[in-house]
């Protein structure tokens, strides 16, 4: 993955979206206008920053992608499975739909969600023209939203996941992700690899980036890009919930079809 800067704006780019041409970006905490605790690209407005400057961020993301207008669609993220399927932008005057992850097969549709932990998931189809983004916390991991993800994109475009591209971005790293035996149950029974759950002092510690990969894995996606960035190492350039004791912001991943 790159680091790119785009007025002032500075995102993560993943070479095999980058190479296809598809805007997109993880986008990291700098070159905003939100002030402390939500400094300074935060792009939600449920934390205690205002919508100007959630409507301002999003106006430099836009810009920065080389749009200059505003077309994205976004959910009321609510940690399940379901996904929504769109052929246009979200009106400003309509409420968010709840899921946790997008697709579509349209141009002008900017698909966005926000993260301070959790895993962001990007999918493109090549063949269909089909875009995807996932937000997944414990819990859409354990019950496979990326997997429901996949599905919608077969049922609606036809696609393969053979041709699929998968980008999984920035999320908390295993280290400081404890859970407790409530997630690790479940967990167990559904991930077979040893690596994806540790034990240390008595307590739990669940790799959530690896589960996503091992689902993508599963579902027969094998081109697919991973870099290991922890938001809660580095609180600095990403916002993290566990990090900064739920007092922070949102940053955001994007994703755009080709023009």
């Amino acid at each position: 993955m790159t680091i790119r800067t785009s007025n002032g704006v500075t995102y993560l780019t993943s070479e095999l979206l980058s190479e296809q041409g598809v805007p997109h970006g993880f986008f990291m905490r700098h070159g905003g206008c939100s002030p402390t605790p939500w400094k300074s690209l935060n792009m939600a407005t449920t934390v205690g920053d205002t919508r100007d400057n959630v409507r301002e961020n999003r106006r430099r993301i836009s810009e920065s992608l080389g749009f200059t207008d505003d077309r994205f669609y976004d959910v009321w993220q609510v940690h399940g499975n379901y996904v929504v399927s769109t052929g246009i932008p979200r009106p400003p005057d309509h409420d968010h739909l709840q899921a946790d992850a997008i697709t579509t097969n349209q141009q002008d549709v900017f698909l966005l969600m926000l993260f301070a932990d959790c895993v962001p998931i990007m999918l493109y189809d090549r063949n269909h023209q089909a875009a995807g983004i996932a937000h997944a916390g414990w819990k859409g991991t354990l019950n496979n939203v990326v997997g429901e993800l996949v599905k919608k994109m077969k049922q609606d475009f036809n696609s393969n996941p053979i041709d699929m591209l998968a980008v999984i971005g920035p999320c908390i790293c295993q280290k400081h992700y404890q859970v407790g035996e409530d997630v690790a149950f479940p967990t167990r029974k559904i991930m077979d690899n040893n690596e994806v759950l540790a034990k240390r002092g008595g307590a739990y510690y669940l790799d959530l980036g690896l589960a996503n990969e091992i689902n993508l894995q599963r579902l027969g996606l094998s081109k697919l890009e991973r870099r290991e960035i922890c938001t809660s190492c580095q609180k600095a350039d990403w916002f993290s919930h566990r990090g900064e004791n739920g007092k922070t912001g949102r940053f955001a991943a994007v994703i755009v079809l080709p023009h």
